[in-house]
């Protein structure tokens, strides 16, 4: 048989082409992941570092803000004390207005007042401008309105500037009524000033009472929301980002960007919420850690604020940030948030293009490998499809009953670069096909000339059948291609082939299994004509061919031998064990494969005794068998894909132990084999 030169260094073993071409495929994917490998190390040990330079700003940031807010928190226990330790310096104007300007001129705070509980007020302010200011409403300066002084250098009143009209009575805001209602000092809820409702602010207050434990009066010390946010810019003024402080239901307090943090609506001045800040970077914010609460403000995501939950990475406007979210104040009273977006550092940026990349490149080489294995199969099944054509054609040749006796030698055109295995395959199948035609052709020789069914017949296709046992030197032979055949199917059934390939697979395993069945008919053929009579027990023999169908898989259908495995008592008779479990086996696995799929199957194994013989039966429901099945020709078959060799293999067995096969219909509908072999003696 010819072949066609291998391409230089090209490997002769098919086994060899596989292992190197999987080797080269493996190296372009091991590579292009230990680079991706490599830059994601890299990418998180710099993601490390900009972790903790974001932990250190949110730290710095949370320790100024604590340190900012204690200074209304000291001066307000130095006012009370002072107060308390001489109470009748609560009606002198001038004593608190020098003390406050003093303390305003020292401490970074936006306001210090106190409030009587008659509705006397004296509150010094620290105007945009820096001036110092003083807003009185006692006797001595007229009660029932606030006035506006500018402070001279050493605390003493000054010009009148302002007189603004209509004040409460004991100035009703939340710095005094809500001290007023506690009892206890604390941080007011943020309010608008009465006299300045443009204004808001927060203050820390303390209340004092007199020997009797009546309220005398409340200090405080305001923070100015705009000064608070203007000290936040300052505070972050050297990083590359947003730095916000907002109550739960996303009110702002400050921002180091504080344009917007105020909205006016006519001549009403609110505070605004997260949701209206048009910044990309707030929105951001806002998108991972809060959802809307369907009044128009927001609430806390689940889990925002999760212990040791990591800041996350967004992208705004083709920057890079990473988001955290920090609670602040509880300790303090004050249930506020620091939201920060920091600017990741160019070298982070950097890894995580490489990384991107990296990515990217490695895809590709994956799906560059994925195109290289698509034809490395195809290229291995081209060859194996000629093999599988030539196979269909021996399949027809079975099928037809007709051998190919005096046709061309068996060829399917491979070439030497299929493979040694696969050239090794095509001519053990062209050794097969020829080894068959010969067999068949005896068999059509000896099924021509003996028609007839009494003893000479059986005596002459006997011989014939003697004659033919080189047959099985035959099978063994042709057993290990087969067996190359069907492994190397298995094998490439395995891989991610495509449903064609697959296709064409399957068929080669189910037409090789085919010859390989057939095979295994004509050894048990072989197996009759040597016969070796001894004493048996029929129901020993029927348990042994019924426990190796079941372990097998040849019946996978359930069969039904209560009686058979509950009765004890022998069933003797003269024969070839090992004849008549094939024979068995075969009924069995016929009557399985007859049963229709989607029918629930049925198949019953029976034993019974009859005068001086003993009666073994196969019962199934599938469509039963025609009527004069066993009187027509040898290896006829009701199945599309039989051979007819099975039930010419159990006829044989039943002429060697000198008993009869007899066909019927069983309870059920479907067919009813009766092997009955004469009874003998108790041994």
């Amino acid at each position: 048989m010819a072949h066609a030169p291998l391409p230089l260094g090209w490997p002769r073993r098919l086994a060899n082409r596989i292992a190197l071409a999987s080797s080269l495929q493996l190296l372009v994917v091991a590579g292009s992941f230990g680079a991706l490998s490599f830059l994601l190390g890299r990418q998180s040990g710099l993601g490390t570092a900009e972790l903790y330079r974001q932990n250190a700003s949110v730290v710095d940031l949370s320790t100024q803000l604590s340190r900012k807010l204690n200074s209304p928190i000291w001066i307000n226990q130095l006012n009370l004390i002072w107060l308390q330790q001489r109470p009748q310096r609560q009606g002198d104007m001038a004593a608190l207005s020098e003390r406050f300007a003093t303390q305003m001129r020292v401490f970074p705070v936006d306001y210090i007042n106190f409030g009587g509980a008659d509705g006397r007020f004296l509150g010094v302010e620290r105007s945009r401008d820096g001036d110092l200011l003083l807003n009185e409403d006692s006797p001595r300066s007229g009660r029932g309105s606030m006035a506006i002084y500018r402070l001279g250098p050493n605390g003493e009143r000054g010009p009148l500037l302002e007189r603004i009209p209509g004040m409460s009575a004991t100035h009703q805001e939340a710095w005094y009524v809500d001290t007023a209602r506690a009892g206890k000092p604390l941080w007011s809820s943020i309010y608008g000033w009465e006299d300045q409702p443009e204004v808001f602010s927060i203050a820390y207050n303390a209340p004092l009472y007199g020997p009797d434990r009546r309220l005398q009066g409340v200090v405080g010390v305001d923070m100015v929301l705009t000064q608070l946010s203007s000290w936040l810019q300052g505070v972050w003024r050297n990083r590359s980002g947003l730095a916000l402080i907002v109550e739960p239901n996303g009110a702002l307090v400050a921002s180091s960007d504080p344009k917007g943090i105020l909205l006016r609506h006519g001549s009403a001045v609110r505070r605004a919420n997260l949701t209206e800040v048009g910044s990309p970077v707030a929105q951001a914010l806002q998108r991972h850690f809060f959802i809307p609460s369907g009044t128009g403000k927001l609430r806390l995501r689940p889990g925002a604020l999760s212990p040791g939950a990591a800041p996350q990475r967004a992208g705004v406007a083709g920057r890079s940030l990473t988001l955290a979210a920090t609670p602040w104040g509880r300790q303090e009273g004050l249930n506020w948030l620091l939201l920060t977006a920091l600017e990741v550092g160019p070298d982070v940026a950097a890894a995580e293009r490489a990384s991107l990349w990296a990515l990217l490149s490695a895809t590709a080489a994956l799906v560059t490998v994925a195109v290289l294995i698509n034809r490395q199969i195809r290229t291995l099944l081209q060859p194996l499809g000629q093999l599988q054509q030539a196979s269909s054609q021996l399949v027809d040749l079975l099928r037809s009953g007709q051998g190919v006796q005096g046709a061309q030698p068996f060829h399917s055109g491979l070439s030497r670069a299929a493979g040694e295995e696969l050239a090794a395959l095509d001519q053990a199948i062209g050794d097969l096909v020829e080894q068959y035609n010969r067999l068949t052709q005896n068999l059509q020789d000896a099924q021509a000339r003996e028609r007839f069914r009494d003893a000479q017949a059986l005596a002459l296709l006997k011989d014939k059948l003697r004659s033919s046992l080189q047959a099985a030197a035959v099978a063994h032979e042709i057993n290990q291609p087969l067996s190359v055949l069907l492994l190397t199917s298995q094998m490439l059934l395995k891989q991610p082939l495509p449903e064609p390939l697959q296709q064409q697979l399957h068929s080669i395993q189910t037409e090789a299994k085919r010859v390989v069945d057939t095979i295994e008919q004509m050894r048990a053929l072989l197996r009759n004509v040597q016969t070796e009579h001894q004493p048996l027990n029929l129901r020993d023999v029927a348990l042994s061919a019924l426990l190796y169908a079941r372990s097998s898989g040849l019946v996978a259908a359930p069969i039904d031998s209560d009686a058979l495995e509950q009765e004890t008592i022998p069933a003797w008779i003269q024969g070839d064990a090992a004849q008549i479990q094939i024979a068995l086996v075969n009924l069995l696995r016929n009557a399985a494969e007859a049963i229709p799929q989607g029918r629930p199957a049925w198949i019953a194994l029976t034993l019974r005794a009859e005068p001086e013989a003993w009666c073994l039966e196969v019962a199934d429901n599938g469509p039963g068998l025609p009527q004069g099945l066993l009187e027509q020709t040898p290896l006829t078959t009701t199945k599309a894909s039989g051979s007819g060799l099975g039930l010419f293999v159990v006829h044989t067995t039943m002429d060697n132990h000198h008993g009869r096969l007899e066909t019927a219909t069983s309870t059920r509908g479907g067919a009813l084999l009766r092997l009955r072999f004469p009874a003998r003696p108790v041994p």
